[in-house]
């Protein structure tokens, strides 16, 4: 799964050809927050805020809003599978946290490319209505992990490689690209939504280094 991010709000790949906005960095992203995503709309890309946290057009007003949806079976549950046919996404990373449980408590590793590079999670999203507001809302896709990090947990972000940027917001193809990949044990006060700053990224000793 994936419930913890960030993002330095610079460094946009290449391949991106929106004009992209002035953010702010965020190396605690958490679900319910706003997050700038790419998107494509008549071959043209768009970077547009959205709530994290996904809630289909469709549906009433419900606390259920899944921050997560498996690639795997995101085309044949209900609650995803017209947004994964018609409006997929992709969230700028620089890394993320996972959560692994060790015998002093869980301990927080941060995720990132071996170069360091933004790198895209794959996602869909849809517009909510309430009242005269339109709410753009996503969830992020994931998938089995790599071997090399599935010691800390057997579910990561769906990464789209650059090269397929363009395929996965038209058409949901992309290529099978394993990311080579860094992680590290991160200090706790991650575990607080509330905490900022790049130290929280930073690698820290733990008992068993």
């Amino acid at each position: 799964m994936c419930g913890r991010f960030a993002f330095n709000g610079e460094q946009w790949p290449d391949v991106v050809t929106a004009q992209t906005p002035d953010i702010e960095p965020n190396y605690n992203i958490s679900p319910q927050d706003n997050v700038h995503c790419l998107t494509m709309e008549n071959e043209v890309q768009n970077i547009t805020p959205m709530k994290w946290g996904f809630r289909p057009s469709w549906s009433k007003k419900s606390s259920m809003e899944p921050i997560n949806a498996r690639f795997e079976t995101v085309s044949e549950k209900p609650m995803f599978r017209g947004a994964f046919q018609r409006s997929r996404c992709l969230i700028p990373a620089n890394g993320w946290y996972e959560w692994k449980t060790t015998p002093s408590g869980k301990v927080p590793f941060y995720h990132q490319s071996k170069e360091h590079d933004t790198i895209f999670f794959a996602g869909i999203y849809d517009d909510w209505v309430e009242g005269n507001q339109t709410k753009g809302t996503f969830c992020i896709l994931t998938t089995t992990s790599h071997d090399s990090i599935s010691h800390i947990h057997e579910r990561m972000p769906l990464i789209i490689p650059e090269d397929s940027v363009n395929n996965w917001l038209g058409n949901g193809k992309f290529d099978i690209s394993p990311l080579p990949m860094n992680v590290h044990p991160v200090d706790r006060k991650v575990n607080s939504t509330t905490a900022q700053g790049i130290e929280l990224t930073s690698p820290i000793r733990t008992l068993f280094d």
